[in-house]
């Protein structure tokens, strides 16, 4: 699974309120204990020998000085961008990856990696019981499963070959992920049904994600909470900012 490129999706323009009395109009510049916090996603992806690039779709201003970084045009559309980046690197595997996860290490990424196997796109899935073992205090949207309650990972492992396929199919799913009536109109009723009544398996799961995307899917759990551990208001703010002065 060679070359794998971390592309780091630093391009946010809505303006967010995470921490007090602060407005950004890109948290991945949200200042965490001095420092950006995209960069400590990109230390840790600066330390993955097994990388052979790392690509950034955000503001050229804010990454003119990273020369080991490969800066790639953004757009106001997500699924656009990732485009943009499969272009960009059209040979091999993307590894995306959002830009609030500041706790993410090297290891868990290793980790990530050894368990995708056999698939083209690869989604990391934290079970509820290992994100309150290392983070007790820290609030995450669950969903359960007939397997077990789970929290998404902030990271998708694709090959670079497969986004053109899976892209449109994408920007309909992420588009009906907040309406009741589309989201049911794409994946279909019984399955609607079955993920209200926490009767969905996990290998049902990515049965109808393949359908759907026209690819091979496989959600990989993973031990490591740092993957789904993203800054999306103050208390994870103040958590994480906490965690990272621990770890210095």
């Amino acid at each position: 699974m060679k070359p794998i490129y971390a592309i780091i999706l630093a391009g946010d323009s809505e303006d967010r309120k995470i921490k007090q009395g602060s407005v950004v109009a890109n948290k991945a510049f949200l200042s965490m204990n001095g420092r950006r916090m995209v960069d400590y996603v990109l230390d840790c992806y600066r330390e993955i020998q097994e990388l052979a690039g790392i690509g950034v779709i955000g503001p050229e201003a804010e990454f003119k000085d990273q020369a080991d970084v490969t800066l790639i045009p953004q757009s106001d559309n997500l699924i656009a961008n990732v485009k943009t980046a499969a272009a960009t690197f059209p040979e091999g595997w993307l590894l995306l990856s959002s830009c609030d996860i500041p706790l993410i290490t090297p290891e868990a990424i290793r980790d990530l990696l050894s368990r995708c196997q056999d698939a083209d796109m690869y989604y990391p899935m934290v079970a509820k019981e290992d994100c309150q073992r290392v983070f007790p205090d820290m609030e995450r949207t669950w969903v359960k499963l007939a397997d077990g309650e789970f929290t998404g990972g902030n990271i998708i492992l694709i090959k670079s070959s497969k986004v053109a396929v899976a892209a449109d199919p994408a920007a309909d799913f992420f588009a009906a992920r907040k309406s009741p009536v589309q989201l049911a109109s794409l994946i279909g009723i019984p399955i609607l049904a079955k993920l209200l009544l926490h009767r969905l398996t996990i290998s049902e799961l990515e049965r109808k994600m393949e359908k759907i995307l026209g690819i091979t899917c496989k959600a990989v759990q993973t031990p490591y909470p740092e993957i789904g551990t993203d800054v999306d208001k103050e208390s994870d703010y103040d958590i994480i900012s906490a965690q990272l002065k621990i770890a210095k």
